[in-house]
């Protein structure tokens, strides 16, 4: 059973690795290489980068690696799936601010970067008008855009490397399930970016708060979305069928249930509903102990 679930765990958090960005696939495999015997690891682990500096720039390269070197360096202190991938996740995303400053990266998208797509979606119908405004949203949204790339594909590559066989053997601190919380004074980062917009509509703000405060907005929307959908799932679980409700919904009503999800994740950082739902599991599983 545990090796069906490391094996389907290899095939989920590979492919979404793989979705973020070439860079994360292989940090999550580099970094499994490196907790194996180094004269054999660091050899394939060079060639691997030198294939992903190739494929997609010095960038690219130099997130591969930060995120790998980390990831490893937080599973041989002993750290849980959990920092690990808080501790990955933060320095693979200051790293890619730090490259993209001198590099083309996540972070740094250009119009001119874009430019080979406008033909594509000219020809697809789209006015060239909406193109022009959608091209806009993009680079004006692109350090969030980036920062979400980089932090989901970090944290997707410490899955995976999580998952790979090797690992589990040699760090089983690793296997402790994945529990994430954020805590309640990080609301104050959207609430002042939400109160910078509220504030430009009767005294103007510099672009650049506007652009600061919107890009931080799109990224946090992401950890607490993750929080909310984990504390869904958690619910879930308690009423058979419901999970498998919960996907048909998203399918069909998917910014709705996306919305739901986000405002859940942002209650629970106060209100803890998946304490307080064990809590509730207890007094029930006492209840009827007592009764039996």
């Amino acid at each position: 059973m545990t090796d069906g679930r490391n094996r389907a765990g290899v095939f989920l958090w590979g492919g979404l690795a793989l979705l973020t960005g070439l860079p994360f696939l292989a940090a999550g495999f580099s970094a499994s290489l490196l907790t194996g015997r180094l004269e054999r690891g660091l050899p394939l682990t060079a060639v691997i980068l030198f294939a992903v500096w190739y494929l997609s720039g010095f960038h690219g390269a130099g997130v591969a690696a930060v995120c790998a070197g980390t990831a490893v360096l937080c599973a041989s202190r002993g750290f849980s799936a959990m920092k690990t991938i808080l501790w990955t996740g933060g320095l693979t995303l200051a790293a890619g601010w730090l490259l993209s400053l001198g590099f083309p990266g996540f972070m740094n998208v250009t119009e001119a970067d874009l430019a080979p797509l406008r033909d594509i979606y000219l020809s697809s119908g789209m006015d060239e008008g909406m193109v022009d405004r959608v091209f806009a949203l993009i680079v004006h949204f692109a350090p969030g855009l980036g920062a979400v790339q980089l932090a989901g594909g970090a944290a997707a590559s410490v899955l995976l490397f999580r998952s790979l066989p090797r690992t589990a053997r040699t760090f089983p601190e690793l296997s402790v399930p994945v529990r994430f919380r954020m805590h309640w004074g990080v609301a104050w980062i959207p609430i002042l970016c939400l109160l910078a917009i509220v504030l430009d509509r009767s005294s103007p703000l510099p672009e650049w708060i506007l652009r600061a405060a919107g890009n931080l907005l799109l990224f946090m929307a992401v950890p607490y979305s993750v929080e909310g959908l984990q504390t869904a799932v958690h619910w879930a679980r308690r009423i058979p069928g419901m999970i498998m409700l919960l996907v048909i919904a998203g399918l069909f009503a998917t910014p709705v249930v996306a919305a739901a999800i986000l405002l859940v994740g942002i209650l629970d950082t106060w209100f803890d509903y998946r304490k307080r739902i064990d809590n509730e599991r207890n007094s029930d599983e006492d209840s009827a102990d007592k009764d039996g």
